[in-house]
């Protein structure tokens, strides 16, 4: 493996997508391994739960390899996967260890519990995902992987100063989020919390894992009788997780505000001609356009905001990216891959906060506001239909709002 010494993540990532080049997934395995392991072992404690969320995690990188977008990021995105594996396998184990204590010696139960160090590097962990990827990735690269900032820094294709400034900010905003929820620590002890979360793996555990996942990656379900059977089930639940999520993300996406399949085969260009021919009128007029006319066409959205994050780079945020909405006078058609669904929207530039409220015939709109400058709009919306309509055109922690980022889309000549 030694070009695994002069290869990149996303080098790596592709010869094993592209050729199942088993070298290539082994040195991702080897580099990336103590990640996984350390947070697996902070999250688990038990040496067998951990070493199964550590097989399953690589199982799901071997079935995800293709679809994975920000390849550079490798560690990062392993890390979030460690997590949703390791929190899954927490939550079994507690409710082994429950019906185990109902039989046990009451004396006996202290010892059955999980320690307060797992519980605390849970609540730390739960607080580092909900991070906007900005501040995450950094933590991710100098805590977790170790990396100097310099490292991280190239890594990451941003300023040094950069780096050291979202670190700083980062752990701000872990130790407000942790206080809040009853944990004040220092600096230091968050710092102490965080850095010894890399352990190597045991050489064993990676040479079987490094074979059960190629197994697996050639369609193996049962990743050739090599991964554990729990390591097995927690990679059929996280995937199957993974893929209703991306169900939801398409029934919420269309703007995230309508249902999909109300309303298929929609006469899409059709619609998307009359804003063609509203703006020639506009140009002859040689007026300023009103909203109800400068909104007309059709645009694509270019960043997800969610609660004051930023979602764009999340697995969610790349699904929402890329959909179109098209604005007749009337209607919208919301339009994401294959799917299409029509609603209703009525605008009314007069309020402050400009308000738009979208209907699709499931009995309660969408109370949005918008703001529309040039060829950028920007709608926020309540998570859900008939929620509170936001009072800015923004989103914060807290807010249970999200906000569309959307750019014109240029006119075919």
């Amino acid at each position: 493996m030694r070009f695994a010494l002069i290869l990149t993540d996303a080098q790596l990532l592709e010869r094993f997508a592209r050729q199942r080049d088993e070298a290539a997934f082994e040195a991702l395995l080897h580099r990336h391994g103590p990640l996984v392991f350390g947070v697996c072992r902070r999250l688990l404690g038990d040496v067998h739960d951990t070493e199964d969320a550590f097989q399953a995690t690589f199982l799901i990188l071997a079935c995800k390899a293709g679809s994975i977008s920000r390849r550079a990021l490798l560690g990062n995105w392993l890390y979030g996967v460690a997590y949703k594996v390791a929190s899954r396998a927490r939550k079994t184990a507690m409710r082994r260890r429950v019906c185990e204590i109902i039989d046990a010696d009451l004396a006996d139960i202290p010892n059955r519990l999980p320690p307060a160090e797992s519980n605390l590097a849970s609540l730390l962990h739960e607080e580092l995902q909900r991070l906007p990827d900005k501040y995450r990735s950094p933590i991710v690269l100098c805590y977790l992987e170790g990396k100097t900032n310099e490292e991280a820094a190239h890594q990451l294709q941003w300023p040094v100063g950069t780096v050291k400034g979202r670190l700083n900010r980062a752990r701000e905003l872990l130790r407000g989020r942790l206080a809040r929820r009853g944990l004040a620590l220092s600096a230091g002890l968050l710092t102490a919390v965080l850095v010894p979360a890399a352990s190597a793996a045991p050489a064993g555990l990676l040479d079987v894992t490094a074979k059960a996942c190629l197994c697996f990656a050639a369609s193996d379900a049962a990743a050739g009788g090599l991964a554990s059977a729990q390591a097995v089930a927690l990679t059929k639940g996280v995937l199957h997780t993974i893929f209703l999520s991306k169900l939801k993300l398409v029934a919420a996406l269309v703007l995230s505000m309508a249902v999909l399949g109300g309303a298929g085969g929609i006469a899409y260009h059709t619609l998307a001609a009359e804003p063609a021919r509203a703006d020639e009128k506009d140009k002859k007029g040689g007026k300023a356009k009103e909203d109800k006319d400068a909104i007309l066409g059709t645009w694509k959205v270019e960043k997800v905001e969610v609660d004051g994050m930023d979602g764009s780079d999340t697995e969610k945020g790349m699904e929402l990216k890329g959909a179109t909405l098209t604005f007749t006078a009337d209607k919208i058609v919301a339009k994401a891959g294959e799917k299409s669904v029509e609603f209703t929207y009525k605008l009314d530039p007069s309020a402050k906060p400009k308000t738009i409220d979208l209907d699709n015939g499931g009995g309660k709109s969408w109370m949005s506001v918008y703001s529309l400058d040039g060829n950028t709009l920007k709608i926020c919306s309540p998570h859900e239909p008939g929620g509170d309509r936001p009072a800015e055109v923004r989103t914060k922690e807290g807010s249970r709002s999200f906000m569309l980022v959307l750019k014109r889309e240029a006119k075919d000549n």
